[in-house]
């Protein structure tokens, strides 16, 4: 059973509780959770903490929400190996997944598992491109938290992300009612959300005294674009990449309405694995493709561009 570290993000730390709670015997399958209120009251802490705990547990197959009703206990679709963490976006094993990597390379990989690995590097470079920065941002604040304390050392840090800019209607998540704009603002509220996280939290590691690693966080705001992918490029040899499914839900809003929308698996999607220095395959096609699709937009597309910590920090 997990256990919460002071670096785990308020997400993790609820949804360990709740996977203890169903573990227990305390939630049984079959019942149903509490409402989102009563959750973010139970914990003291904001809904959009709470749904983001509950997605992890959707995405290990403890819950399951239909059709904008609270959430159902379910038995787990599939069961992690011994020593072997369930994770929400991975690189799975199955007859849906398409890869070329080598035999040793194929076991299932998770992004936290991957940027863990990536932070070990002398100089770290990460290029992302989303909808939002929640997935990617949980797992790059607990490696952060670990460069602050100084348990972590590389020389410099190089993030750039991309993301809708929010300032008009993107193609999703938005209402089946076109008239209706709540879906898109309750996405602008929690896209702003994860990325102050995340500068909050480099702004805490530059002003730590443990820490000696540069570190600069660029972030550019696209106009009028809508990903249809997600990709992270990571110390310019590990890519990543997943596609946005779109499906029609019912999306409940923080007042508890529902709204029929189009919206997209996020944190369920898969991700997919290339290496650009895996020559046994097609991995450093793939790789120079995306990257190149990367550089092209942070060029040449139109929008806004932000540095943290800025000049006169």
């Amino acid at each position: 059973m997990p256990t919460d570290r002071p670096s785990d993000p308020l997400p993790v730390q609820i949804a360990n509780k709740l996977r203890a709670r169903i573990e227990d015997g305390k939630l049984p399958q079959g019942g149903k959770l509490p409402s989102q209120r009563a959750l973010a009251e139970d914990f003291k802490v904001s809904r959009e903490t709470i749904r983001g705990a509950l997605d992890r547990l959707e995405s290990e197959g403890f819950i399951k929400t239909r059709q904008g009703a609270r959430s159902e206990v379910t038995r787990a679709a599939e069961v992690s190996a011994p020593g072997e963490e369930a994770d929400e976006i991975s690189v799975v094993r199955s007859r849906q997944i398409h890869t070329d990597a080598r035999s040793d390379d194929a076991a299932a990989r998770s992004l936290e598992s991957v940027i863990e690995r990536a932070f070990l590097a002398k100089d770290v470079t990460l290029d992302a491109f989303s909808l939002t920065t929640e997935s990617l941002g949980r797992y790059l604040g607990k490696q952060l938290d670990a460069v602050g304390r100084g348990d972590l050392r590389p020389d410099s840090i190089r993030l750039r992300l991309m993301l809708p800019s929010g300032d008009s209607p993107l193609a999703y998540p938005a209402a089946v009612d076109q008239g209706d704009s709540r879906p898109f603002e309750r996405w602008d509220l929690s896209a702003k959300g994860h990325l102050t996280t995340l500068k909050n939290t480099i702004s805490m590691v530059s002003d730590s005294h443990r820490s000696t690693t540069d570190i600069r966080l660029e972030v550019k705001r696209l106009h009028s674009v809508t990903p249809q992918v997600k990709i992270y490029i990571l110390n310019n040899e590990t890519l990543l990449h997943g596609v946005y499914a779109l499906v029609e839900r019912n999306m409940i809003l923080d007042d508890d309405s529902v709204v029929p929308a189009l919206d997209v698996l996020g944190l369920q999607s898969n991700l997919f694995h290339y290496s650009a220095t895996d020559t046994n395959t097609q991995g450093p096609l793939h790789f120079t493709e995306y990257q190149a699709m990367f550089e092209g937009l942070w060029r040449h597309a139109h929008g806004t561009l932000s540095v943290y910590p800025s000049a006169d920090e």
